[in-house]
């Protein structure tokens, strides 16, 4: 079987990307080659990277601290909650979103 890390994450952190230019308000969305990085109108930001060693998408939000997402299925998972990476930036966005 083909390793798929590499495309599977990428195209996560493009999702991503997409939801923060279209959902958030005035959001300074900044995709490079592994990471991701988000800067709320307030100046919070939202950091997001392709963690290879242990093939997960690590997350770093103002509001609610670090989360560690691995692939299962569709999805990527939260390591602590199983809270998919969506499910979690859709609840943020309902709470903290000016």
């Amino acid at each position: 079987m083909m390793d798929t890390f590499h495309q599977d994450s990428q195209h996560a952190l493009e999702k991503v990307a997409d939801f923060f230019e279209t959902s958030w308000p005035q959001a300074d969305v900044d995709l490079l080659e592994e990471a991701l990085t988000v800067t709320l109108s307030s100046g919070q930001q939202y950091l997001l990277n392709k963690h290879g060693v242990t093939r997960q998408i690590w997350l770093s939000s103002p509001f609610t601290g670090a989360h560690h997402f691995y692939h299962k299925g569709e999805e990527w998972v939260c390591t602590r909650t199983n809270v998919s990476l969506s499910e979690l930036l859709l609840n943020e966005l309902d709470t903290y979103a000016t």
